[in-house]
């Protein structure tokens, strides 16, 4: 017998961590089970391996997981990197000194590993508060994130935080100057602001999920992935079944093949249970 699903890639912000960042036992026991029958489990995140590797961990993930996007995937148990794309400094500094010149609040991560990976010149005042104050303690304050870039060759990403219009008009500016080396994922608008991630060449949740098709001989109709935000995007119209979360903005529900329950009531595991589990019974 064929089973259609044959990967499952989860989301962790706003999917699988509830609203206090905690994984519920019932999706916890959800992903066992589906483990178990033979399926693939990973995580695919835009957080950085060292915010997300104890989740990966606590869930038994025993295969590869995605990072930052795609920039980084490597083996939690291992430690084996398999992809690990980075972007170049010059162009990270273009970046950097058009946020200073259109009012937007740059952010460098120069580091996948580096507990404190996340460079700035000041506070952050604005809707996306909350990120920065959660992840406080990777913070380092610097007097000039461009003179910081002169110093290295590459990074791991530049965020562009600010309206939208100003994002927008930042990327426009530099896309016009530059010829490529670099990759725009959005990640999450609020209150009129965008939180835009700039990485190096050929990096996305997408491009992340050709990996795993060759790695476990699957096809794209044979993936399910559940997410909620803009970065799930691109990944969620390339598989065969797309999971919505309740919490998820409109441009994502319309995306999805399926919509669950929001990740404060442990939508994914109920995902895994109506689609993935109900489909083995049922065949």
């Amino acid at each position: 017998m064929i089973f259609l699903i044959k990967l499952v890639c989860i989301d962790l912000d706003g999917t699988l961590l509830d609203s206090e960042k905690r994984v519920s036992q019932h999706n916890i026991e959800a992903i066992r089970r589906v483990v178990e029958l033979g399926v693939h489990v990973t995580i695919f995140t835009g957080r950085s391996f060292g915010s997300a590797a104890h989740y990966v961990r606590e869930l038994g993930i025993r295969i590869p997981a995605v990072f930052q996007n795609g920039a980084l995937i490597i083996d939690p148990v291992s430690m084996k990197i398999y992809r690990s794309i980075e972007l170049n400094a010059d162009l990270a500094r273009q970046f950097v000194e058009e946020a200073r010149k259109n009012s937007v609040y740059p952010v460098v991560y120069d580091s996948f590993f580096f507990e404190k990976d996340m460079l700035i010149e000041g506070p952050y005042v604005g809707a996306f508060e909350r990120y920065f104050e959660l992840n406080s303690h990777r913070i380092r304050m610097v007097e000039d994130l461009a003179e910081e870039l002169r110093r290295v060759e590459s990074v791991v990403e530049v965020a562009l935080v600010g309206k939208i219009e100003s994002v927008n008009s930042v990327i426009e500016k530099v896309s016009a100057r530059l010829k490529g080396g670099y990759t725009v994922v959005e990640n999450q608008k609020k209150d009129e602001e965008a939180f835009v991630e700039i990485f190096g060449p050929n990096v996305g949740k997408e491009r992340a999920l050709e990996f795993f098709l060759k790695m476990y001989k699957v096809s794209p109709e044979e993936v399910m992935y559940i997410g909620d935000n803009l970065n799930d995007a691109s990944i969620m119209r390339m598989v065969g079944t797309s999971v919505a979360m309740m919490n998820a903005p409109d441009e994502i529900k319309q995306i999805a093949t399926h919509i669950t329950d929001s990740n404060d009531e442990s939508g994914v595991a109920k995902a895994l249970e109506s689609i993935v589990l109900r489909e083995r019974v049922e065949g």
